[in-house]
């Protein structure tokens, strides 16, 4: 084939080549599809919550709603952290601890809660033979020392305001997690309180541990109360509930239809975990987890009563005053 004709079929494929681009380029919606979706909402949760979590997944994983498609999702590292995350106004939801949000709001924060989702997540472990029962517990001595992780724990002031009621006055001893496991991995005799899921972690690393108590329980055992304490929820950012107040409902129903559904089959919420989450724990000791904890939905507003009693017990004495005037916005009203 001579040069002239190699050079003519050249031109003619390359025009065929850039017609067939033209034509896709034209087509509505070519551009779309040669982009990444856009992100959604932004979420910030952490690795070391379980039940508490596990209706949001389930009903992105459903897609209940156009709004939880394509998160963009954070991991928070501590309650510092998340504090400094709300306090700034960054992102649209929050997993987090009721008392974080409520402390946040009450410096100015822009947050309201949706839904509380944890209700029963601390418990008493020991490897003392001498404390096998509940019982056992409540005889021990004034000034028996009591391990707590994470140092923050809302779990301390609870114990404490049971101290009137006859629970013993334990002397609490604050350790981060990664602490607390190796001293329990190193005293023949320890008395720990945890929550979930690092309960279900030390129970499959410690011999002879076992669970003594529920917080939750003693809660209500001395108070005659619901044996249900809020401690975890989710949040969002007030700024986005003002601008798209339907997106409140329609969150909270979400929430609740997937919690209702979970609460009947527990390890259902498994499969909704995001496949990053094995990075922080497995399914098993989640799995596990769920025989000592419960999953529960409620709506903040339905829950202001009890939110405010919890709150007098774990916020210190200079937040009180702040405590009742809290805002209806930031119960999701």
């Amino acid at each position: 084939m001579s040069t002239m004709k190699i050079r003519f079929f050249s031109l003619v494929l390359a025009f065929l080549c850039g017609l067939t681009l033209a034509v896709f380029m034209s087509r509505p919606g070519a551009e779309a599809e040669s982009q990444p979706p856009p992100k959604g909402l932004t979420f910030y949760t952490t690795g070391g919550a379980t039940t508490p979590q596990m209706p949001f997944w389930k009903a992105v994983a459903d897609s209940a709603i156009p709004e939880l498609d394509n998160l963009d999702v954070h991991y928070w590292k501590n309650l510092d952290d998340l504090r400094g995350v709300v306090l700034a106004g960054r992102g649209d939801l929050w997993l987090g601890h009721i008392e974080g949000f409520a402390q946040a709001a009450m410096r100015g924060a822009p947050v309201r809660l949706l839904a509380v989702t944890g209700w029963r997540k601390f418990s008493i472990l020991t490897n003392a033979p001498n404390i096998q029962t509940l019982e056992d517990l409540l005889q021990c001595p004034a000034g028996t020392e009591l391990a707590v992780a994470p140092p923050q724990s809302p779990a301390i002031p609870i114990m404490r305001t049971m101290e009137s009621f006859g629970l013993p006055r334990f002397v609490y001893v604050p350790h981060e997690p990664r602490q607390l496991m190796l001293e329990s991995l190193q005293k023949p005799s320890i008395l720990i309180l945890t929550p979930e899921p690092m309960t279900t972690v030390l129970l499959g690393k410690i011999p002879g541990l076992h669970v003594v108590a529920q917080v939750e329980d003693l809660f209500g055992r001395f108070t005659g109360r619901v044996p249900l304490l809020p401690i975890a929820g989710i949040a969002i950012n007030e700024q986005l509930a003002r601008q798209r107040p339907e997106l409140i409902h329609a969150l909270q129903q979400a929430l609740v239809n997937a919690g209702q559904e979970l609460a009947e089959a527990p390890t259902k919420g498994l499969e909704s975990l995001p496949e990053d989450f094995e990075q922080f724990m497995t399914r098993d000791i989640v799995r596990d987890s769920l025989k000592r904890d419960i999953i529960l939905v409620r709506p903040a507003r339905e829950c202001r009563e009890i939110i405010t009693q919890y709150l007098s017990m774990v916020l210190p004495d200079d937040n009180q005053s702040a405590i009742h005037n809290l805002p209806d916005s930031f119960f999701g009203q």
